[in-house]
């Protein structure tokens, strides 16, 4: 038969070796290993760039419109990480009022690994272009060249919709420029109009 005094020891015997067991697991929880990995920010232009020029009076307009896209090789301060600034150029020579041209069939694709929003400027000439609505609300840029307060250079389109854009990784969005030249524009002059997109890392966008 066992005794009380058996019992009281093998009591202690027990809970002394529950609570060494709960320290033991209790220690091996504060082991914690962890690897961090940064993202990739990196948007490029896809698809195929073409143009579209209207008619005068049923023959070519004399002006000419040319584009070209590129990717912006030295990255400005406000936007250091990887390959993430698109130019599309704009070419009009000869232009006279009136004349008309229209980029098409290329987009933005995110080429990264994180989340991207597009922020997007437009320049004329080396002036910055204004984000305006129309009358039925609808956004366009204008651009005063010659400083008149008067726009010699309309721009519209898709592209006036992709400032805050999110694209995922491996998404695409693809856009539109028309462009118009306004009366005020001096005849056969030389247009250059330039569209910078940026890829912004989605957290700093702002």
């Amino acid at each position: 038969m066992i005794s009380r005094r058996s019992i009281f020891f093998l009591t202690l015997l027990a809970v002394f070796a529950i609570v060494v067991s709960a320290f033991a697991m209790w220690s091996d929880i504060l082991k914690i290993n962890a690897t961090i990995e940064t993202g990739d920010v990196d948007i490029k232009f896809t698809g195929t760039l073409r143009i579209f020029e209207g008619l005068e009076y049923g023959k070519p307009w004399v002006a000419n419109c040319s584009a070209e896209l590129t990717e912006v090789q030295d990255e400005d301060e406000d936007n250091p990480a990887g390959n993430n600034d698109l130019e599309l150029d704009i070419h009009v020579y000869n232009a006279y009022p009136c004349y008309y041209c229209k980029v098409y069939d290329v987009s933005v694709k995110n080429t990264g690994s994180v989340p991207v929003k597009l922020k997007t400027s437009v320049y004329a000439n080396d002036t910055e272009c204004e984000l305006k609505t129309d009358e039925l609300g609808q956004p366009y840029y204008g651009c005063d060249v010659d400083g008149n307060d008067i726009y010699d250079i309309v721009l519209w389109g898709c592209f006036t919709s992709l400032e805050g854009v999110q694209l995922e990784p491996g998404e695409s969005i693809s856009f539109t420029v028309d462009m118009h030249v306004e009366q005020d524009a001096e005849q056969s002059n030389t247009y250059t109009i330039k569209i910078l997109i940026k890829g912004i890392q989605w957290n700093e966008y702002s």
